[in-house]
């Protein structure tokens, strides 16, 4: 441990701050957990993840996943230290770089090779198995599903159902979730977007992996390519499908699966903006409502069996329109 690491260690994070050492509070994600940037006079810089309560050593999903993905090859932020008595994990710092934030400068080649980068770690850590045997199911999906209908449509939108609209959307959802239920069968990270993927020094780094489940094959790669934060080009999109099927050559896995996954967890994204809107007073969410509904219009144009959902959607959705 370096001198400045060890000056960290006596202290008590984030209200306490050791001579010479400034720390700042970042802006977090939807989770519980909070970060602080601590950066010492010689520019020395660690990050902290600060817990929403202590922990019991490293048997945390965080860390059971970290030693997972470290073994399949996935680059990931260093742990430093941890203070399980205090909930703080000190980490490398990755800068600020994440795809979200460098995406619109990258030229359409960057973008492709960093993207099929993430692709190449999906196939890494494909046959590992999630920390505690985590894994979707049916219900799982129908719980996220009733997330959507319960804070985007109802308290985000405001939407009051008719008893018939109420009783056919539950009969709608419990048909995905029964459909997408059977190809839960590999380590999925569960949240692969471009605000958990990071650039530094041109290496690709995964963030926000405490979550990873058994599920659907093609689960991250809808997150990949119907990511709710940026708007990928559809021949871009194809790129990296292609790519990806080329690993996973299964048609049904192609026309069946991943619309149904595609369409499913852009109506849980959905779900959780209206959430951190109404409940957690987190307006930035609300501009990302817009383009997840484009996609979700263009994943009912594709599925056919699911017009009646498209239907009931069009009546109080304008954007579905």
């Amino acid at each position: 441990m370096t001198v400045d690491l060890s000056a960290l260690t006596e202290c008590n994070f984030p209200e306490q701050t050791p001579p010479g050492f400034n720390c700042t509070q970042l802006t977090g994600d939807a989770s519980t957990r909070s970060y602080f940037r601590i950066q010492s006079g010689s520019g020395f810089t660690v990050m902290l993840m600060k817990m929403p309560e202590p922990f019991t050593g490293t048997e945390s999903s965080y860390f059971l996943n970290y030693e997972i993905f470290c073994s399949a090859g996935v680059p990931l932020a260093k742990i430093l230290f941890v203070q399980p008595e205090k909930g703080n994990v000190f980490l490398q710092d990755l800068g600020d770089s994440t795809f979200y934030e460098v995406y619109a400068g990258w030229s359409e080649t960057e973008r492709l090779r960093y993207f099929l980068r993430s692709i190449e770690y999906l196939h890494r850590i494909e046959d590992k198995t999630p920390a505690n045997g985590l894994a979707f199911t049916a219900d799982k999906f129908m719980w996220e599903l009733n997330y959507f209908y319960k804070y985007f449509l109802e308290e985000l939108r405001q939407i009051r159902f008719t008893e018939n609209e109420a009783s056919e959307l539950q009969e709608l959802f419990g048909r995905l979730s029964d459909e997408i239920a059977p190809g839960v069968r590999i380590l999925s990270h569960r949240d692969y977007h471009s605000r958990n993927l990071m650039l530094w020094n041109d290496e690709v780094y995964v963030i926000d992996f405490q979550d990873a489940r058994f599920g659907p094959v093609t689960y991250d790669l809808a997150s990949l390519c119907f990511d709710s934060y940026i708007q990928h080009s559809p021949e871009f999109r194809r790129n990296l499908e292609r790519m990806f099927f080329t690993h996973h050559p299964d048609a049904k896995l192609e026309r069946f699966e991943y619309p149904r996954v595609c369409l499913q967890r852009n109506l849980k994204a959905l779900g959780t903006f209206g959430y951190q809107t109404t409940v957690m007073k987190r307006d930035f969410y609300l501009q990302f409502v817009p383009l997840t509904l484009s996609y979700v219009k263009h994943h009912l144009e594709k599925l056919p069996e699911y017009a009646d959902l498209g239907r009931i959607l069009r009546v109080h959705l304008p954007e579905m329109r």
